[in-house]
């Protein structure tokens, strides 16, 4: 039987973070990508990146994390 993999889902984990922390590296994202806080915001809720922004996303929020 395949082993499903765990689909991260951003908002859950964005919440997981403490604010300081999260806002630090929402304002890095914003920056980056040069989206606006509301798309930011809209997306995240959505799950709506697409796959560059995503990868950006992961590398700022999972990897610079730890």
């Amino acid at each position: 039987m395949e082993e499903k993999k765990q689909k991260m889902v951003p908002k859950y984990h964005y919440d997981q973070m403490e604010k300081a922390t999260r806002l630090k590296l929402r304002d890095e994202f914003l920056r980056r990508s040069g989206m606006s806080l509301i798309t930011f915001y809209d997306k995240l809720r959505k799950d709506s990146f697409k796959p560059l922004e995503r990868e950006l996303y992961e590398n700022i929020f999972i990897i610079q994390q730890n």
